[in-house]
C-alpha cells in the first residue's frame, strides 16, 4: 500500500475515533494506552493534538501528538528543529519502511513513532484502500471550494492571491533578516557554530541593529551562500546542505590563496566535509577515477582547517529521488555558484544590475546566468562517485532551479539589501520585478489548485500565492480565514 498518497486527514480521524485493532505498542514491545487523545491544534503550526495523556507500561506522559503519513517527515518538515513539537510524546505514522524506531526533538529528546498501519481495523483498512485507488486516479490536489468558487471573480482571485504571494516574500525577507543579525551576533562576540545553547532570538530582539552592523561584506556572502545551499538539497537534503554551508564558513575559504585551483579545491572539502567523498583506500584502484583521487590529495592539504560540524554520509537522502537531484550532483552545482561569490564578485554583479538594468526582460536573463550551472567535466558523466551514469547530464544547476532560487532567495536578499541601506528607488525595482517575474518550471500542486480556482497565470506571485494559499488554508481547513473562502462559505 503506497503511504505516500495516504490523507494526514484521514490518519488524524483514525486516531479521533480510536479505529485500532488490538494494542498499540512501541518497537520495544512496550504497551501505550490512550488515556486522552488530545485536543485537535487549531493554529497554523505545531504539533496535531495537544494536551494528549498516554500510559507507555508503567508511566504516564502529558504532551503532545504529531501525525505523519511517513517517518521522514518529521525531519522533512523541520520538527525536529522546532522548539513547538517539544513537548510531543508520541509520532504516529502510517507505515515505517525504515528501521528508524524514534524521532528526535529539538532539545535532543527521544519520541517513539508508531506505525499505525499494524493496527488499524479491517474495515478501516479497506476504506483506505479505496482511496489510494482514487488518489491513484485523479492525482490530484483538492481544495475545500472546488466546484464552488465559480461565482468569485478571476481578478478577486488573482488579487487575493498576489497579496499571498507578497506575504510569502515577505516572510523570506524576515527570515533572512534574522540570519543576517544572528551572523552579525556570531561576528561581533567572534563565536562559532553551533550557536550557544540559550534563548538567543530573545537576545536579538533586544539588541537595537543599525546599517552600520551589517556592512561587513562577508556577512552577506555567508547569508547568501548558506541558503543557496539549502535550496539545492530540495525538502529531503536542505538541512545537511544548510549545516554543510555553515561548517565550511565564507571566512575560512577567503583564507584559501589558490585561484588557478579554487574549484576543485572547494569541491574537496565540502565533499569531504559533506561525509560524500570516498577514501582512497576505500576504492579499488581498478576503479579508482582521477577525479577522486585528485580531490582526497588536495583535501589532506586542507584537512586541519578550523571547519565545523563534520556530516555523516548516511545522513545524506538518494532514496526515491531522481539522479539529477542527488546532493553530490547539487553540491557540484553549489560549488560553481560558490566561487562566484568568492572570485568573481557575485553580489556586488547582482546589486549593479538592478542599478543599471532597465529592461525586465535582459534582467531577468542576465540574473539567470549567475545561477544556471552546465554539467562539465566529472559531473557530466556521473551522478555518484566512481560510478558512471547511464546518461550524460547537461546541467547542475538547471532554469528552473535557477528561477526557484531567484524568485525564493535572491529577490527577498537584494530586497533587505536595498532596506537596510535605505535604497528606496531600487527596494521598488525589485519588488516590481518580482511581482512581474514568470518563472519557468511546472509544479502540479500549484497548476491543480489554480485549475480548481478556474484560473491562469504564469506569474510568479501567483505561484507564491498559490502555494501559500493550499498549505496555510486549505489543508488545514482555514476557510474562514480565507478571502475566497469567505465569499463562498
Amino acid at each position: 500500500m503506497n503511504k505516500r498518497i495516504i490523507s494526514e486527514r484521514f490518519l488524524c480521524e483514525i486516531w479521533e475515533k480510536h479505529n485500532f485493532a488490538g494494542c498499540l505498542k512501541t518497537y520495544e514491545c512496550k504497551s501505550i494506552v490512550i488515556l486522552s487523545k488530545g485536543e485537535k491544534n487549531k493554529d497554523l503550526d505545531g504539533p496535531d493534538y495537544l494536551d494528549a495523556k498516554i500510559k507507555i507500561d508503567n508511566t504516564t506522559f502529558n504532551g503532545d501528538i504529531e501525525i505523519d503519513t511517513e517517518i521522514e517527515n518529521w525531519k522533512n518538515h523541520n520538527h525536529h528543529t522546532n522548539k513547538k513539537y517539544n513537548k510531543v510524546i508520541l509520532h504516529i505514522v502510517y507505515t515505517n519502511s525504515t528501521n528508524q524506531k524514534f524521532v528526535l526533538t529539538e532539545n535532543n529528546r527521544v519520541i517513539p513513532s508508531i506505525p499505525i498501519s499494524d493496527y488499524i481495523t479491517p474495515n478501516i483498512k479497506q476504506i483506505l484502500t479505496n482511496q489510494i485507488k482514487s488518489d491513484i486516479t485523479s492525482k490530484s490536489y483538492n481544495i475545500p471550494c472546488l466546484g464552488l468558487n465559480n461565482e468569485v471573480s478571476e481578478n478577486f482571485k488573482k488579487d487575493y492571491l498576489i497579496s499571498l504571494g507578497s506575504k510569502r516574500f515577505n516572510s523570506k525577507k524576515k527570515k533572512l533578516f534574522y540570519r543576517l543579525k544572528e551572523l552579525t551576533y556570531l561576528s561581533q562576540r567572534e563565536l562559532k557554530e553551533p550557536i550557544v545553547n540559550y534563548d538567543l532570538e530573545s537576545e536579538l530582539d533586544r539588541i537595537k541593529f543599525n546599517h552600520n552592523d551589517f556592512t561587513d561584506h562577508v556577512l552577506w556572502e555567508q547569508l547568501l551562500y548558506e541558503n543557496i545551499f539549502t535550496a539545492l538539497g530540495y525538502s529531503k537534503n536542505k538541512e545537511n546542505m544548510n549545516k554543510l554551508a555553515k561548517s565550511v564558513e565564507i571566512k575560512l575559504l577567503k583564507s584559501i590563496k589558490n585561484d588557478n585551483n579554487l574549484g576543485q579545491i572547494l569541491e574537496a572539502i565540502l565533499f569531504s566535509v559533506s561525509g560524500l567523498l570516498p577514501e582512497v583506500k576505500e576504492l579499488p584502484d581498478e576503479e579508482t577515477s582521477v577525479y577522486s583521487r585528485q580531490l582526497c590529495e588536495l583535501w589532506n592539504k586542507y584537512y586541519d582547517y578550523d571547519y565545523g560540524e563534520r556530516l555523516l554520509t548516511a545522513s545524506w537522502n538518494f532514496f526515491r529521488m531522481r539522479p539529477q537531484n542527488f546532493p553530490t550532483v547539487r553540491i557540484a552545482g553549489g560549488v560553481k555558484i560558490l566561487k562566484k561569490i568568492l572570485s568573481e564578485n557575485l553580489i556586488h554583479d547582482l546589486i549593479k544590475l538592478f542599478e543599471t538594468e532597465n529592461d525586465n526582460n535582459q534582467l531577468r536573463q542576465k540574473i539567470r546566468n549567475n545561477f544556471i550551472v552546465k554539467a562539465e567535466g566529472y559531473w557530466r558523466e556521473h551522478f555518484l562517485f566512481d560510478q558512471p551514469a547511464k546518461t550524460k547530464l547537461m546541467y547542475l544547476v538547471g532554469l528552473s532551479r535557477a528561477d526557484e532560487i531567484i524568485i525564493n532567495i535572491v529577490l527577498p536578499y537584494l530586497s533587505l539589501y536595498f532596506e537596510i541601506f535605505n535604497k528606496r528607488e531600487k527596494l521598488n525595482s525589485v519588488l516590481n520585478f518580482y511581482l512581474n517575474y514568470k518563472q519557468i518550471g511546472n509544479n502540479k500542486l500549484v497548476e491543480n489548485v489554480m485549475s480548481s480556482l478556474n484560473i491562469k497565470s504564469d506569474r510568479s506571485v501567483i505561484y507564491q500565492g498559490t502555494l501559500h494559499l493550499y498549505r496555510n488554508y486549505c489543508i488545514k481547513n482555514k476557510c474562514n480565514n480565507c478571502e475566497i473562502g469567505k465569499k463562498i462559505f
